[in-house]
This record gives structure tokens, C-alpha cells and sequence, in this order.
């Protein structure tokens, strides 16, 4: 009954479905501005939420074209505002390496070794926590973005 009573009073979680392509970026872009100005977000607020859902994405997305054409890749994003946050949980099939590993052997060495590593160093940036669960082929990422109205 307690649990019930919490998920009933608990904001809604927003949801976006789209292909895990880099031509579902401005649906993505548009829809967490969407989110961000109904909590009453700030400019600056909002474009940290929007660059994080960016970054995110770059870090899903298939290392090479190949691979890409391979398999129709689907994401799905639930967007949830918790306590002065935003949590992005990103719902998507990708590739065996965790993005949360990624992130926290990441160096400080300028050199750039992978291309995907400047979207690891900016997802840090922006994010306030980074969480990669990956179960039979499919990646689920939760990011939380700090907020301010």
C-alpha cells in the first residue's frame, strides 16, 4: 500500500522512444528542453541536462558504420525529476564495454586515445552521477543532472 501510495504521488516520468542513431538528436535535444522548462529549470540548468542527454547518446552510439548497419538499434528515455535532479535513464542494445567502467578509469592525460573518450570526459562534466548496467545485449544508463530553477 506504502509503495503504491509513493509511485502515486511520485513526479511522472517522461518517456522518448527513438533509433539509436545521431539523427535522433534533436528529437532528444528537444524533448529534455521540453522537460527541463516544465520543472522550471533555469538556461543554465537545462542546456547542462540537454548536453549530458548528447553526450549519453555519443557514448550509446555503435563504435563503427558497420556495426550500425548491422542491427536497427531502438532507445527509449525516461526523464524523471528527484529532488532538485533530473534522472535520464537511457534504455538502449549496445556494444559489451561499460560506459560506467569508462568513466571511472578514465585518466587525466591530455592525449585522446578514442575518440568516444571526449563524450566520457564531457558526460563527467556535465553529470552529477553515472550509472551503466548491461543485461543480455542491452545497456541501461542512469544519469543524474543537478538543477536549478
Amino acid at each position: 500500500l506504502l509503495t503504491m501510495l509513493m509511485e502515486a504521488t511520485a513526479p511522472r516520468r517522461q518517456r522518448l522512444r527513438a533509433e539509436l542513431h545521431p539523427s535522433a538528436l534533436p528529437r532528444i535535444d528537444a524533448f529534455l528542453h521540453e522537460v527541463a522548462s516544465g520543472a522550471g529549470w533555469n538556461e543554465v540548468s537545462t542546456d547542462r541536462l540537454r548536453s549530458a542527454g548528447e553526450e549519453t547518446l555519443a557514448s550509446l552510439l555503435p563504435r563503427d558504420d558497420d556495426e550500425a548497419a548491422e542491427e536497427r538499434q531502438n532507445l527509449v528515455i525516461h526523464v524523471r525529476p528527484i529532488d532538485g535532479k533530473m534522472e535520464m535513464e537511457f534504455t538502449a542494445t549496445s556494444e559489451e564495454e561499460s560506459l560506467e567502467d569508462r568513466l571511472a578509469y578514465l585518466g587525466d592525460e591530455p592525449n585522446v586515445q578514442d575518440e568516444r573518450e571526449i563524450s566520457f570526459r564531457l558526460l563527467r562534466h556535465y553529470a552529477s552521477s553515472v550509472e551503466h548496467r548491461k543485461y543480455h545485449n542491452i545497456d541501461i544508463v542512469t544519469v543524474e543532472v543537478e538543477g536549478a530553477r
